[in-house]
């Protein structure tokens, strides 16, 4: 596959990550080589002008602090870099403001994102060094820092075989200029990153860097990047999984190249990693690669998991700080597909062990890769799903608490949604974890499937706000919109003809039905989306 195929799989009308403010700003802080007083992306500087939200903020329309507050860090670095005029001056005061206000909020958050620990002490102090004034309580990170930082041999921090590439600003100042050249991966990017790799061009010049940044902004327009390109298998095999949940079975789930590449990789004993360029592999595509391709009928070994199992758990890469619940879900549906052994029952054991301990009240699951309980919950709901005996009554005691939970937080209107306003990504969720009700004999829930479906189909052409949890939330379009057709599938054959014809004019990878909106459509956050 050549890597212009690797990056762009699915010919769409929008590119499946959305981009992002946080990235966006690294990029729009880069001078030009030849004159740095001016941008070397003007219309990226232009974008994080005028996507700064009415609050002073940026980042997602759903206010996640730690999203929005790492966000408008960057973009304050990025607005502060060239020569101001009144537009920077009134940004930086209410980007300021934000952050006073709203930094306390932080500790409150259920779940912290990739690195922000690292993150967020080298980016006050860039902000600082540029004038912006900043709360002395903003940075209560130092400890989780220091313990993250030892969790990895030094020799490994500029190692391109170890996560923490994707994250390399983080060393700032600290940064060993000679030792950076190693972090570059083939395709010209450091850690499949447009900020990291931003923050590489700051410190020496690199052609195969700029043509990737330059590749990362033609997705959208010229103007803004992704978290994270390319990541072209993570883009299939979630889509196909949610599609796998809503009940799709058989060779359409994925592509016979697809199919071909993973089973190769499985076959020899390698996990699977989120593209063809990223060399680190990783549990959960690792898990659902296996999965779907044995409910395909494809005897594919599963020794891959391996590398990841812990002491009760799967981890979803080496070095982590948080175990990850979803993870672990994953290898647990995927390990009903397994033949039956003393080891794969002892195996769901410690799995259930870790799921029962990691929920949240008790009740449900909140995973470090998504903010949504809806997300977990109605994951951990299909792997509980017909366990083998002696696990099925523990699992199902799981199920039922869980299922209670989302069966009462729905909305009078048939949504769900866990913080500040409902989505159709979550009210998808919602109807997927309902689908269980019968299997563990409670009421029908008929009425409540309706009113979401309504919902969706009200739905149909909003652009789903970030939920994913990377540097920064984001939103994964494809795998969403294949999350909503999964919720769809119940619904009746008419409902599910008026969702397509109700679905945009341009052409659409196979199954998308919802959330393609504009992409240069206004929205609640202020300029364009």
């Amino acid at each position: 596959m050549t890597y212009e195929d690797t990056t762009n799989p699915y010919p769409a009308a929008l590119p499946s990550v959305a981009s992002c403010a946080y990235d966006t700003a690294w990029v729009a802080s880069l001078p030009d080589p030849d004159r740095p007083e001016r941008p070397r992306f003007p219309a990226a500087l232009e974008w994080v002008f005028e996507h700064q939200g009415p609050d002073g903020s940026w980042g997602g329309e759903i206010a996640y602090e730690h999203d929005r507050i790492l966000s408008t860090l960057s973009a304050l670095c990025a607005v502060t870099r060239f020569k101001g005029d009144v537009r920077t001056a009134r940004a930086v005061e209410a980007g300021q403001r934000y952050i006073w206000q709203h930094a306390h909020a932080l500790s409150r958050e259920p779940v912290e994102l990739v690195g922000f620990e690292l993150l967020l002490p080298t980016l006050q102090s860039r902000a600082a060094r540029a004038g912006v004034r900043l709360p002395s309580y903003l940075d209560i990170y130092a400890e989780q820092r220091r313990r993250k930082l030892a969790l990895i041999p030094s020799e490994l921090i500029y190692s391109p075989k170890v996560t923490l590439v994707h994250s390399i600003e983080f060393l700032g100042d600290d940064v060993d200029v000679s030792r950076l050249a190693s972090v570059q991966w083939e395709n010209g990017s450091v850690g499949s990153s447009p900020a990291a790799t931003a923050f590489f061009l700051h410190t020496r010049e690199s052609e195969a860097a700029v043509e990737y940044l330059r590749r990362c902004l033609a997705l959208d327009g010229g103007a803004a990047v992704p978290v994270v390109h390319p990541c072209e298998t993570y883009d299939l095999l979630w889509s196909a999984y949610h599609r796998f949940l809503g009940g799709e079975r058989g060779p359409g789930l994925l592509p016979a190249e697809a199919v071909k590449a993973l089973r190769a990789a499985l076959d020899a004993g390698e996990g699977i990693s989120a593209s063809a360029t990223f060399p680190l592999p990783d549990a959960d595509d690792t898990a659902v690669a296996i999965l779907l391709l044995r409910s395909m009928g494809y005897d594919v070994k599963a020794d891959a998991l391996s590398p990841f199992e812990r002491d009760g758990h799967y981890a979803s890469y080496p070095y982590e700080r948080h175990a990850s619940s979803g993870v672990n879900m994953h290898v647990l549906d995927t390990l009903k597909w397994l033949p039956p052994t003393p080891e794969r029952s002892a195996q769901i054991g410690r799995i259930l062990t870790f799921l029962a301990d990691t929920r949240t009240h008790g009740t449900y699951w909140i995973d470090k890769w998504h903010i949504s309980p809806y997300y977990a919950t109605a994951h951990a709901l299909a792997a509980l799903a017909d366990l083998p005996e002696p696990h099925s009554h523990v699992a199902d005691e799981l199920a039922r608490t869980a299922l209670d939970w989302v069966r009462q937080t729905q909305n009078a209107d048939g949504s769900w949604g866990f913080y500040d306003r409902p989505t159709a990504e979550e009210t998808a969720y919602g109807v997927l974890a309902l689908r269980h009700a019968r299997r563990l004999a409670l009421p029908e829930d008929d009425w409540r499937l309706e009113l979401a479906v309504d919902y969706l189909l009200s739905r149909h052409d909003a652009e789903h706000p970030p939920l994913w949890i990377e540097k920064c939330l984001y939103t994964p379009r494809n795998i969403v919109n294949a999350a909503i057709e999964a919720a769809l599938q119940g619904a009746s054959r008419r409902r599910v003809s008026e969702v397509r014809f109700l679905g945009p004019p341009d052409p659409l990878p196979r199954g998308l039905v919802a959330g393609a909106g504009s992409a240069r459509k206004r929205g609640p956050r202020g300029g364009r989306r």
